[in-house]
């Protein structure tokens, strides 16, 4: 049986490769290499006993790192989308530069939102939008029961509401209080 050490040189390059075709993405496929390599360490006692299998075990935890990269992607544009109102656009050349720019303060205006929620508030909307957990997930990864994880979703949804509305009222340019006039020659 070959070391971790040994695995890793051996078969770094060609995960890399297998992300790469993937993602398009050296940064997210470096990622999942990292990921991969965690995730063979933790399982180390699983790994194949057939060194030419070790390439395809490899490949199969890249191949779900890769998956959840994508699924978590997903669900951060959906909550983004859900967050300022906003669908995605299935042809990115329609939109036009007011678009764009209506999206930047749409985006901007739900990033200020949500951090006017507390720590929990945030921690909750995230696990059901972003990590996709149902109420039963919820209730698991916050140690409640189910009920109390409806409940504290239901309410921190009503709080996000409520901030965005507050955040889209508050203007945020301030008009000046008093114009400077220049006499000529000045």
């Amino acid at each position: 049986m070959p070391s971790f050490e040994a695995l890793f040189r051996e078969h770094s390059g060609a995960v890399l490769r297998f992300a790469q075709r993937r993602l398009g993405s050296d940064e997210a496929a470096w990622d999942v290499v990292s990921e991969t390599f965690l995730a063979a360490w933790r399982h180390w006692q699983r790994r194949p006993a057939a060194s030419e299998e070790t390439r395809a075990w490899l490949y199969g935890i890249a191949g779900n790192v890769v998956r959840n990269q994508r699924r978590a992607g997903i669900r951060r544009l959906r909550l983004e989308a859900r967050m300022v109102g906003f669908g995605l656009a299935t042809d990115p050349t329609a939109l036009t530069d007011e678009d764009i720019a209506d999206e930047a303060v749409r985006r901007d205006l739900a990033w200020q939102a949500l951090e006017r929620l507390s720590p929990d508030d945030r921690e909750i909307l995230q696990l059901a939008g972003w990590e996709g957990l149902d109420l039963r997930g919820l209730s698991i990864a916050l140690a409640v029961s189910t009920s109390t994880a409806k409940v504290r979703l239901h309410r921190a949804r009503r709080r996000l509401e409520a901030a965005l509305a507050e955040a889209a009222s508050t203007p945020t340019v301030t008009e000046p209080t008093a114009s400077l006039t220049f006499k000529e020659g000045s």
